[in-house]
């Protein structure tokens, strides 16, 4: 009586290369909790808020300054333009993402985070378009709870560093080059903040066609940090 074709025979398909959910990962057990989270609390709100209003305010100091001091400077207007906006965007940023920012509650920092390699095969499999399955599946929400502060973070660098672009005007003194540079430098570190944000803003998306983003303690409502 012939025997079934085992795995390696001529025409059977190997494991995970072809077939019927090839493009599904293997199914394993998750090793830790699925990510919650539970909504900010007012003086965290508050703070955030007001932080929003002492960049504004941090900006206005520093425009003083420079029309004062560097009123003939050749760039002071194109450094005034640039850091409005910057400040400007920041502030829009933390006042925003104030109330949509929320605490965590699971997993804690540690080993129920997972491996970093594993989170980055999850990223990797979402990007591409297959279908993480167990133990994947929680790593991407790991991985989207993981960045809920980002906004924050670019926004308090644009709102409090932004207005130090104001500096390319000042070309003069002993250090002529020091005013460029650390308007450069403020620059291209918005513009590599910027990139990590919208890479985290398309991972998240992905994430939610997925429905693999963090749940709220006590609804089990999704948590979307991207309006």
């Amino acid at each position: 009586m012939p025997g079934t074709p085992g795995p390696g025979a001529p025409g059977t398909p190997a494991p995970g290369t072809s077939g019927p959910g090839a493009d599904r990962a293997p199914h394993t057990t998750p090793a830790g909790p699925w990510p919650t989270v539970r909504p900010p609390s007012t003086r965290a709100v508050v703070v955030t808020r007001v932080a929003a209003v002492v960049a504004l305010v941090w900006f206005g100091a520093v425009y003083t300054v420079a029309t004062d001091v560097l009123s003939r400077a050749p760039y002071l207007l194109t450094g005034v333009v640039v850091g409005a906006v910057l400040c400007v965007l920041g502030s829009t940023l933390l006042w925003v993402y104030a109330a949509r920012t929320p605490a965590r509650v699971a997993p804690r920092r540690g080993p129920e985070m997972g491996l970093a390699r594993d989170r980055a095969a999850a990223r990797t499999l979402l990007r591409s378009g297959g279908d993480p399955d167990g133990e994947q599946r929680r790593l991407i929400a790991v991985e989207v709870l993981a960045d809920a502060k980002l906004p924050l973070v670019t926004g308090a660098t644009a709102g409090f560093l932004g207005p130090l672009v104001v500096a390319v005007a000042n070309a003069s003194g002993p250090l002529p080059w020091l005013g460029p540079v650390t308007a450069g430098l403020t620059v291209l570190l918005l513009l590599v903040l910027g990139l990590r944000t919208w890479s985290a803003y398309a991972l998240h998306r992905a994430a939610d066609g997925k429905h693999t983003v963090p749940r709220f303690e006590e609804t089990g409502a999704p948590w979307r940090p991207w309006p």
